[in-house]
């Protein structure tokens, strides 16, 4: 009971902030939002219609759990690298959010580039725990269309019987 609870409660918070960015998102429709808002609104409906589904629980939460790993450390292939300020160098990695970041700041752009490499990488615990979890969104939204999909088309093969 107790478990049902969470999910459901965990379920519908997903749903309405994912959605709540996905519409906040129309306005400056950037693909990483745009993805983000639809992998937790996505999470949060299959939570809050996890009896219907009625898909295997191990196998889903597993695939989820691999799928968050595997999406954050495949999206530290996108490199953001931004210049500003009297001089400033940044630059980051990660997708949808760059978790992993380094900069610096000199009286030269040359030079804040070279402080910003000197420094080394730092890592944004917030920022990779929302990365993980919007992956494990997204990979929980797709197991479970592929269960769907997979069961529908085993119902579709086999033969009704007549009576």
């Amino acid at each position: 009971m107790t478990s049902r609870i969470i999910r459901l409660t965990v379920g519908q918070l997903s749903l309405t902030f994912g959605m709540f960015w996905l519409v906040m998102s129309l306005t400056v429709a950037v693909d990483r939002h745009v993805f983000a808002g639809a992998a937790v609104a996505g999470g949060g409906l299959v939570l809050l219609l996890w009896r219907r589904i009625r898909l295997p629980v191990r196998p889903v939460v597993t695939g989820s759990v691999v799928f968050g790993v595997a999406g954050t450390v495949v999206g530290l292939v996108v490199r953001t690298v931004s210049t500003g300020g009297m001089f400033g160098w940044s630059e980051s990695r990660g997708w949808p959010f760059g978790w992993l970041s380094r900069g610096g700041l000199a009286d030269t752009p040359d030079g804040a580039h070279r402080r910003a490499m000197a420094g080394g990488w730092g890592t944004d615990l917030a920022r990779l725990a929302a990365d993980v979890t919007v992956w494990a969104y997204a990979g929980l939204v797709l197991i479970c269309l592929l269960g769907l999909v997979v069961r529908a088309q085993k119902a579709h093969r086999t033969p009704e019987r007549a009576e």
